[in-house]
């Protein structure tokens, strides 16, 4: 019989690294989440949180914390329109959704949409903000701009992890550091 041959055999790696990758994840995510409780820090705490992540998945081990608090210092100041331009869309999806505005569910769906693509953006800044933590994070968000399928893709992932966390609040800190990740991913996989 003429059975094909494998050439090159890829190696898997076994349940404890897997395990280690998990546990990893959740720490960043904790910190993380520890981290923006004060809502003016969570631009902050958010890319360096993501920096983390990608230097876990490049390098296969936690980073120095050093680097990690220098990155969330500067980014302080930096994230506070962030957290403003987020604040104004949530009143406007909660005027919607609760009828203080007209438009009804069509108003809402198109408002709800906006929100889920703007979150991709910011998914995919924040990977470009883990990649390169001296990138001035409005170059971050312009080359997010011109990556709509990975935008779209971090969105829809962003938007299961929104529906967990709603559903189990306490899976919020863990949320973080996985979604975080899954942004990583996909931001290398798509164009």
């Amino acid at each position: 019989m003429n059975w094909p041959v494998e050439h090159h055999v890829v190696p898997r790696p076994d349940w404890r690294e897997r395990l280690a990758l998990g546990t990893d994840l959740a720490l960043i995510g904790v910190v993380t989440t520890v981290f923006a409780l004060p809502v003016l820090t969570a631009p902050a705490a958010l890319a360096a949180g993501s920096s983390a992540i990608r230097h876990r998945y490049t390098e296969g081990g936690l980073p120095r914390t050093a680097p990690l608090l220098r990155q969330f210092r500067h980014g302080l100041l930096r994230g506070v329109p962030v957290v403003l331009a987020t604040a104004a869309l949530l009143l406007d999806l909660i005027a919607v959704g609760r009828g203080w505005v007209p438009g009804g569910p069509p108003l809402l769906t198109a408002t709800a949409l906006a929100v889920a693509w703007l979150g991709g953006l910011a998914g995919l800044t924040l990977v470009a903000l883990g990649r390169d933590p001296a990138l001035p994070w409005r170059h971050a968000a312009r080359s997010a701009w011109n990556r709509p399928r990975a935008t779209a893709a971090i969105a829809a992932t962003g938007a299961l992890a929104f529906f967990l966390a709603l559903t189990i609040p306490a899976t919020i800190p863990l949320l973080v550091g996985f979604q975080l990740f899954a942004a990583h991913i996909l931001s290398d996989r798509l164009p």
